[in-house]
């Protein structure tokens, strides 16, 4: 609990994912170790921003989240409901309150259905059988994300791709979740489509109480929605700060490479950019230690064979006698 005493939404325990994955005829399957072993709490109204590379697992995070796939191992509660013990019948009745935005939302969209059906179908799954009162809570969603009533009958084909985000928004919350997964929700739209987007999803927050899960590669999109900060490589957290603390102070050598490559609109701030060399490691062999310890400029010996302590929110040997 939180100091005053309210308990979290979302609560992420050791969270890990992992893969069994063929290698070719001859050889034994390979395990992908997606997740290994995230842990964090969300509060309403909050929003934890997740970062990080390409394949560091963030929409894999996402898919454990909303329980499109279930934990490895690990624990995740909502509403102090442990999902990864529940039976079929309490993840069901979780559902509603835990919804998803995907990146494309031309992908996630059917095409052959219009925006009102594709509005209504989650309440029509979820056990609304009155055709009548779908059709109006579709309305009164399509108003609350700035979509005209007469839209209502048309095709996804047919919009912008912020209008269809727009409508990828709404269907997430026609079940009234309490719980939003944004995975990377406007890194395909226009500059200018985006802060409209962004100052959407803050007006919508404030309304519904929503607490948000914000993935993003962005960290300009992150320094304005976020709270707090988890920085993932590798499939773990490497480090987990308020977002004053990360943007001001990042304590992990990752963190500080990921800010020094974000650009400064004021040309009078100059910013050392550091420049981390070589790739990410191969998920199917990742490394012992520390796994960040073949791409950082501080590594030590202890780095390549002990996995560091968190401590102050940052998993690093650095600063740690």
């Amino acid at each position: 609990m939180n100091a005053a005493g309210a308990a979290p939404l979302l609560l992420a325990q050791d969270l890990a994912r992992a893969y069994r994955v063929k290698r070719g005829w001859f050889k034994a399957p390979g395990v992908v170790q997606a997740l290994a072993g995230v842990s964090f709490s969300l509060m309403a109204g909050r929003t934890l921003a997740v970062v990080g590379e390409s394949g560091c697992g963030k929409s894999t995070l996402a898919r454990v989240l909303t329980m499109i796939e279930p934990p490895s191992a690990g624990r995740i509660e909502i509403d102090g409901v442990d999902l990864a013990h529940a039976d079929a019948a309490t993840r069901k009745a979780l559902r509603p309150r835990v919804q998803i935005v995907f990146q494309n939302p031309f992908g996630s969209l059917n095409p052959r259905q219009t925006i009102g059906l594709a509005l209504e179908e989650p309440l029509l799954c979820n056990g609304m059988q009155d055709k009548d009162q779908r059709r109006h809570a579709a309305f009164d969603m399509m108003r609350h994300v700035g979509l005209r009533a007469e839209w209502h009958g048309r095709y996804p084909h047919m919009f912008s791709g912020g209008q269809r985000q727009r409508i990828a928004i709404a269907r997430a919350l026609m079940t009234r979740p309490r719980i939003l997964v944004l995975d990377e929700p406007v890194s395909a739209l226009d500059v200018s489509i985006r802060a409209q987007l962004l100052n959407l999803l803050v007006d919508l927050q404030l309304e519904f109480g929503l607490a948000y899960v914000f993935i993003s590669h962005d960290l300009s999109v992150v320094r304005h929605v976020a709270d707090d900060v988890l920085v993932m490589y590798l499939g773990r957290a490497v480090e987990h700060a308020s977002r004053d603390a990360i943007f001001a102070a990042p304590a992990h050598p990752y963190t500080q490479a990921l800010l020094s490559a974000t650009p400064v609109a004021d040309p009078h701030v100059r910013r050392e950019r550091i420049v981390l060399h070589g790739e990410l490691p191969s998920p199917f062999d990742p490394p012992a230690g520390c796994g960040f310890h073949p791409r950082c400029p501080h590594v030590q010996e202890r780095c390549k064979v002990q996995a560091p302590p968190t401590l102050n929110g940052s998993a690093c040997w650095l600063g740690v006698p």
